[in-house]
């Protein structure tokens, strides 16, 4: 006898493997989706947080200098007022830079696997302060590093070298005798733009990993499981609220920081002014004789503060950048009119250095957009191929149209940019690690600057670089329709 399945329950039957089948596609999907968001989403703020440290540690580096480093070097030094100095002030880093448990200072030994305590931020703490875990006892992992006291950095490849050439970070958790740590790390530099020393500030383990976890739980990865298709684009939503949330929080940090920064610098800076015109006008009253070293002594005065004031000005631009606050006037501008006066303002400096700038331009562009940022975008270009040009070496200024947009090009011959440095050209606080070789005081924002502000009036700059054969940094702007026309 034979028996055929009824063609209801084969219907029945086939639309069930195709609810299972779809079920199983559906959870494979969010499965994948969920392990893709978790991972990205802790590389993105493992990013942002050695981002924050190595920011953090290179604005905290510039409050220190070679000279007052230099008295520091033994316990017996911890009695002087300048050690009380760096102490207060690596506590007062540490204390307005949330989850950072230590703040130190160290510079180089003979040995290349050892360096050597100059101060810690809790170098002059109590017992009852050190004591970080209320057991009575300072444990080992609670004492400060003391002036002089050795520090082994064979297994800390960041600490052997980059540390001392630019700001960076560990790549991973590290141990030492205070735990396992996460370190930010920026080097001191001397007048002559010679790393001394290297500042750190550790965030502990525990507090990094729970950053790391804060952004995408395991459990919201198995309610996600649960949830279906719905829930897979709530909890992404949630992701990035999150993310966003704390990139917010970083950021707002950083302009306190900034901000604080500035409001301590801005009224020295005042003070130094006023005592330099004061040194000016009583140089007028000195008999001839003792004018000249007044002189020299106010010129060396004068380019300090205006150092100073430089660095400040950067430090604001690039916060304003990054907010999106920069004010922007709305004109019209002939390109070659803005190229002439920037060349004209660099002239004394040409001269003096036996260098020319050679423009190409066979007709002049119009623009509109800030005449006054266009002219630092240049200025800040030209000051570049200047400072790392040799003497009488030439920098050319090329200007071509290409179609409704105008290109603009600067090059040099001098040292050009390690291959390894130029994805990092454009960062804050980004230098070449040849830099600090043609010039110590660069603050590393220049180009995050230019970037700003090309951009904010439309255009794109790119850069091309060489060690040893130069650099070539262009840039296009949108012409004005009148112009285009020609």
């Amino acid at each position: 006898m034979n028996f055929q399945t009824p063609p209801v329950r084969r219907s029945s039957a086939l639309l069930s493997w195709k609810i299972v089948a779809l079920l199983g596609l559906s959870l494979t999907v969010i499965v994948s989706a969920c392990i893709f968001f978790f991972l990205h989403s802790r590389g993105i703020i493992d990013h942002l947080v050695k981002d924050r440290l190595r920011n953090e540690a290179a604005i905290a580096a510039l409050n220190f200098t070679d000279e007052e480093l230099q008295s520091i070097h033994t316990q017996e030094d911890m009695q002087s007022p300048e050690f009380g100095a760096l102490v207060w002030r690596l506590k007062d880093i540490r204390a307005r830079t949330p989850q950072i448990r230590f703040a130190y200072i160290m510079r180089r030994t003979a040995d290349p696997d050892m360096l050597e305590f100059v101060v810690d931020a809790d170098a002059l703490s109590a017992p009852a302060e050190l004591d970080f875990n209320r057991n009575g006892v300072v444990d080992a992992s609670e004492e400060p590093g003391l002036p002089g006291d050795a520090y082994p950095i064979a297994d800390m490849p960041a600490l052997r070298s980059q540390a001392f050439v630019a700001p960076t970070t560990d790549d991973d958790i590290a141990l030492d005798q205070w735990g396992y740590s996460l370190s930010g790390y920026a080097p001191i530099f001397d007048a002559n733009g010679q790393a001394v020393a290297v500042l750190g500030l550790d965030m502990m383990a525990e507090d990094y990993a729970s950053i790391l976890q804060s952004i995408f739980s395991m459990q919201a990865l198995l309610l996600l499981l649960l949830g279906g298709i719905l829930t897979t684009f709530s909890i992404m939503g949630v992701v990035l609220r999150h993310r966003m949330d704390e990139m917010e929080h970083l950021d707002a940090e950083r302009r306190w920081l900034l901000q604080l920064i500035l409001h301590q610098v801005g009224t020295p800076l005042t003070i130094f002014k006023w005592g330099v015109e004061s040194l000016q006008e009583m140089q007028l009253r000195l008999p001839q004789s003792e004018q000249t070293e007044m002189r020299e002594n106010t010129l060396i005065l004068e380019d300090g503060v205006s150092r100073l004031e430089h660095v400040a000005e950067v430090l604001l631009a690039a916060d304003r950048i990054q907010e999106g606050s920069m004010q922007v006037a709305d004109e019209h501008v002939s390109l070659r009119s803005v190229i002439d006066e920037t060349v004209a303002g660099i002239q004394p400096r040409l001269i003096k250095r036996s260098q020319r700038v050679v423009v190409d331009m066979p007709e002049d562009a119009h623009l509109r957009l800030d005449r006054r940022l266009l002219g630092g975008v240049l200025r800040e270009l030209l000051d570049n191929a200047m400072v790392y040009s040799p003497q009488n070496g030439v920098i050319s200024i090329v200007v071509q149209r290409r179609n409704k947009h105008v290109e603009l090009q600067v090059a040099d011959q001098g040292a050009g940019i390690p291959s390894e440095d130029l994805s990092r050209v454009f960062e804050r606080f980004s230098r070449g690690s040849n830099a600090g070789k043609y010039d110590p005081n660069g603050t590393g924002v220049g180009m995050y600057i230019a970037k700003g502000i090309i951009e904010r009036f439309g255009g794109r700059i790119s850069l091309h670089s060489s060690e040893g054969e130069g650099t070539t940094v262009t840039f296009t702007l949108p012409c004005t329709k009148a112009a285009s026309a020609k």
